[in-house]
Parts: structure tokens; sequence; C-alpha cells
């Protein structure tokens, strides 16, 4: 934060609970927040747990930010096109991807995966490489 002291003008958010508040908190003035997922809610025997955020209103009107849902299946008629955008950004370099270390192989390491992700401790994507004999060269990012 030290670096962008008066926030950040748009964020990605896919974690929910305590990470949304983060989220919002570091939000520039006319800042855009994009929830994309909520991981850590989805935890449990019966699926999504509701979050109460307390004052969201009050936060956002201050700095006239903005909060929208992005939910992939109602834009699949788009969904090729962009993901060849993407995929040309990160195959000239001018997209970074944070891949965390931790390595999970095979179908049977999903729900580890899963886990993982839940735990909080994951930096970066979190991949499942479900083909054991499939070998990459990690970029270095």
């Amino acid at each position: 934060m030290k670096e962008f002291p008066k926030g950040f003008d748009i964020i990605y958010e896919s974690v929910g609970g305590d990470m949304f508040n983060l989220c919002l908190n570091a939000l520039a003035v006319y800042g855009r927040l994009i929830v994309i997922g909520m991981i850590s809610q989805y935890q449990g025997e019966k699926g999504w747990k509701p979050s109460n955020y307390t004052g969201l209103c009050e936060k956002i009107l201050a700095k006239s930010q903005t909060v929208a849902g992005f939910f992939l299946v109602q834009y699949a008629h788009l969904w090729q096109q962009h993901l060849d955008r993407l995929i040309n950004l990160y195959s000239t370099g001018k997209l970074k991807v944070s891949v965390d270390p931790k390595r999970f192989i095979g179908l049977d390491s999903v729900a580890d995966a899963v886990e993982y992700l839940h735990s909080g401790k994951s930096v970066g994507k979190v991949v499942v490489c479900v083909d054991p004999t499939f070998s990459q060269q990690m970029a270095k990012l």
C-alpha cells in the first residue's frame, strides 16, 4: 500500500469475507471493486455462507466507488474472444501471473488444493496438474 497511498483504481476480488473488506478499504476515490468469487464463503455442507458487510453503502458513497459482481457464466458468449486476448498478453510478456509454488498432482489432489485455498496460505494461482506426465517450465516472474 505504500506504493499506492491514494489506493487502487480497480481491484478484482475472489476471496470474500475479510479480503473483501481489505480490498474495499484499499480502493481509491472513484475506485471499482469487481467481485468475481468468494471462495472463503463456499465452505460448509450448506454451500454459500452469507456475509454481512457492515457500512458497505457508507464506504462506497464516501469515495464515489463502484462494487460490481461478475459471474462468468453470464458472459459465456464473450469467453473465446477475451481468452484469446488474455493469452496474447501473457505470451508477449505484458501480463505476469503469480503461481503458488505448492504442487498438486493428479485428480486426487483437487480436494487438497481447494483446502489449501481455504487455508489462506496460498500466494498467487493454485494449480492442479491433472496429468502427472506433463512437464512445463515455470515462467520467471
